[in-house]
């Protein structure tokens, strides 16, 4: 359970979880686009709940606006890590 957890929440420190370099590669490639797909929707939850607000004029619907951008946030600091590691194995490559 300890790895499957290691494999999802943190995908750029499981690296010994694969027997291949290739495999790993491949694993997070499917990671970082995953993480792409899933900020963007945040991204647009945060736009709709904005508007929502402002056209409602609700600040509580304004306040929701954080929790989506927070998300968004984790998501663009993952994406970051995988993109690090990824450059480190090209560079090793090479």
């Amino acid at each position: 359970m300890n790895d499957f957890l290691r494999k999802w929440l943190t995908p750029w420190a499981a690296s010994d979880l694969f027997s291949e370099e290739a495999a790993f590669a491949q694993f997070l490639s499917r990671r970082h686009r995953s993480a792409q797909s899933w900020r963007m929707l945040w991204l647009v939850v945060a736009a709709g709940c904005l508007l929502l607000g402002v056209v409602l004029d609700r600040r509580p619907i304004q306040l929701l606006t954080a929790v989506p951008l927070l998300l968004v946030l984790a998501c663009t600091v993952a994406m970051e890590r995988m993109e690090a590691v990824m450059d480190r194995q090209d560079h090793t490559k090479s």
